[in-house]
C-alpha cells in the first residue's frame, strides 16, 4: 500500500439536475481489494440523515421563494410565472423548487398588490406532494376551470412561462406542453403568455443565506469524499485499477446517502508516458492498474439538500525511495494555485461574463501562461449555460445572454480552468481545477478554503 499526495485544490461546481443510477455500472471489487473492506463505513457522517436533508431543502426554497420570487417577478415585468409540466415533458425549474417529482402539474406565482400569491394544480397522486411543499395557499384538481378561474381573479397582464431560445434551462416548455397549458388558462389568458427567461436567469442566480449554507456543506462532503478515494492506504501498486477507485467513490456517495449526477471519474496520469499529458489524459474508470510515479486524478458530482457540489482531487503515488513529491512537480502544482489566485479577484460584481474572460486571457498572456477559462454561474449546468467559454472559442447561442450578463454580489461562481505547466525533459502537463465562491465586489469568497500547499 502507498502513501499519496493529494496534489490539486477542490474543485466545485454548482449545478443542477436529476439523480443518476450509477450503482449497477459498477463491478463489486474484488474481494482481495481493500476498498472492499472500507467502503462500507459512511463518509460525511457529520451531514444529516436523507429525511432532515429533504427537510431543509424544502424550508430553503419556501424562505427563498418568500424572500426574492415577487422582487424577480417585478424586475423581469412579468404579473405572473406559470409553470407546467407532463410526465413526458419535464420543465427542469420546477426541480429547483423541489417539486421533481414525475406527474401532470401546473404551478402559478402572481404579484397582487405588493404580495406573492401561490397556487398550484395537480392530479390525485401529485397534489399531495403539492401540499406537502409549504408552497402554495390553495392546490386544486389539474382542469380548465380551475386554472381559468385563477387567473380571472387577479386578471395578470404578463404571464411568463419557460420557453427561451438562447438558455435551454428557461426553455421547460415544449411545444406540447405551451399547447397544455393554453388549454388550461383559456384563449384569453394564453393571448398573456411572454418569455420567462428573465426571471428564470435571475431564479437560478440569486441565492439565500440558507442556501449558500447547503452549499458549503456539499462542498465539504465533496472535498472529504475525493480526498478518500484517493487515500494512498487503500492504494495497492501495481494491482489498484482507477475502476476500483471510482467504485469506491461511488460506494461513499451512496453511503453518505447523497444524489449522484454524473458517475464517479477516476483517470490515472502517466507521468513517464508523454502522450498521457494532455487533457483529458488517459480516459475514466479504465482498467489502468495504478504504479508508484502516477498522478490519479478523481472527479465528482454530488447533491446536497437539492445544492450539487462536483469535486476535483489529483494525488500522486511516491516512489518507494521518495519521502515528498517531486520538485517539478511541486512547482508545476504551484503554478495552478498561481493561476486560482489570480484569477478570483476578476469575479467582481458589476462584471460581465464577457469582460471577465477578456481581463483573465490579459492575465494569463502578461504570465506567460496557457490557461483555457472553463466558468459559469452556480444553478446552471456547465453543459446548458455559461457566463464563460473556453479562450480561443466563440461564445455558443445558448450562452450569449448570461456572458452578457453582470455578476451579482452573493451569487454563486465556478471558477475552472485548465492550465499547462512544465515538467522534467521539457514536458508539459496540463492541469485541470476548479472552485466555486460567492460573488464579492472584492472577486471570489470560495465555499471551503482551496488547498493551499500540498496535502501531505
Amino acid at each position: 500500500m502507498k502513501r499519496t499526495t493529494v496534489l490539486a485544490g477542490l474543485g466545485l461546481v454548482v449545478v443542477l439536475g436529476g439523480g443518476c443510477r450509477y450503482w449497477e455500472a459498477f463491478t463489486r471489487p474484488p474481494q482481495r481489494s481493500p476498498i472492499y473492506a472500507t467502503a462500507q463505513s459512511r463518509p460525511c457522517s457529520w451531514l444529516p440523515e436523507a429525511r432532515d436533508q429533504s427537510r431543509l431543502r424544502a424550508v430553503a426554497v419556501r424562505d427563498k421563494v418568500r424572500q426574492l420570487l415577487l422582487p424577480a417577478l417585478h424586475a423581469a415585468e412579468l404579473d405572473a410565472w406559470l409553470l407546467v409540466e407532463r410526465d413526458s415533458q419535464r420543465d427542469p425549474m420546477l426541480d429547483s423548487l423541489g417539486l421533481g417529482e414525475p406527474g401532470d402539474k401546473l404551478v402559478l406565482f402572481i404579484g397582487d398588490d405588493g404580495k406573492l400569491r401561490a397556487f398550484a394544480f395537480g392530479t390525485p397522486l401529485v397534489m399531495p406532494v403539492l401540499s406537502a411543499s409549504g408552497l402554495f395557499e390553495q392546490v386544486s384538481a389539474l382542469t380548465p376551470g380551475a386554472v381559468a378561474d385563477t387567473l380571472a381573479r387577479f386578471r395578470p397582464r404578463r404571464i411568463g412561462i419557460n420557453y427561451s431560445a438562447r438558455v435551454p434551462f428557461a426553455d421547460g416548455v415544449a411545444t406540447g406542453s405551451r399547447q397544455f397549458a393554453a388549454w388550461l388558462a383559456g384563449r384569453e389568458y394564453a393571448g398573456r403568455f411572454r418569455s420567462a427567461e428573465p426571471l428564470a436567469i435571475a431564479w437560478r442566480a440569486a441565492r439565500t443565506a440558507d442556501e449558500i449554507e447547503l452549499a458549503r456543506q456539499g462542498a465539504r462532503c465533496a472535498a472529504e469524499i475525493a480526498e478518500r478515494t484517493v487515500a494512498g492506504a487503500l492504494i495497492e501498486t501495481g494491482q489498484t485499477t482507477a475502476a476500483e477507485l471510482a467504485w469506491r467513490a461511488a460506494a461513499d456517495l451512496r453511503a453518505a446517502q447523497l444524489e449522484c449526477l454524473s458517475l464517479p471519474r477516476v483517470s490515472v496520469v502517466k507521468l513517464a508516458d508523454s502522450a498521457r499529458l494532455s487533457w483529458p489524459w488517459a480516459g475514466a474508470n479504465t482498467d489502468t492498474s495504478i504504479d508508484e510515479g502516477d498522478l490519479v486524478h478523481v472527479a465528482l458530482e454530488l447533491r446536497y439538500a437539492g445544492m450539487a457540489a462536483a469535486v476535483e482531487r489529483t494525488g500522486y503515488v511516491r516512489k518507494r525511495w521518495e519521502s515528498d513529491i517531486p520538485s517539478a512537480l511541486r512547482t508545476a502544482f504551484e503554478a495552478v494555485i498561481q493561476v486560482r489566485n489570480g484569477l478570483a479577484p476578476l469575479f467582481r460584481h458589476g462584471l460581465s461574463g464577457q469582460q471577465l474572460a477578456t481581463d483573465a486571457a490579459a492575465w494569463a498572456e502578461q504570465r506567460g501562461l496557457t490557461v483555457e477559462l472553463l466558468a459559469h454561474p452556480v444553478g446552471y449546468t456547465a453543459r446548458d449555460a455559461g457566463t464563460l467559454v473556453p479562450a480561443g472559442v466563440g461564445p455558443y447561442d445558448m450562452a450569449a445572454g448570461l456572458a452578457e450578463r453582470p455578476l451579482q454580489q452573493g451569487e454563486l461562481q465556478s471558477l475552472g480552468f485548465r492550465v499547462t505547466v512544465p515538467l522534467a525533459g521539457g514536458r508539459r502537463l496540463t492541469w485541470s481545477a476548479a472552485d466555486t465562491g460567492v460573488v464579492g465586489f472584492g472577486g471570489l469568497d470560495f465555499l471551503v478554503p482551496p488547498a493551499g500547499d500540498l496535502v501531505q
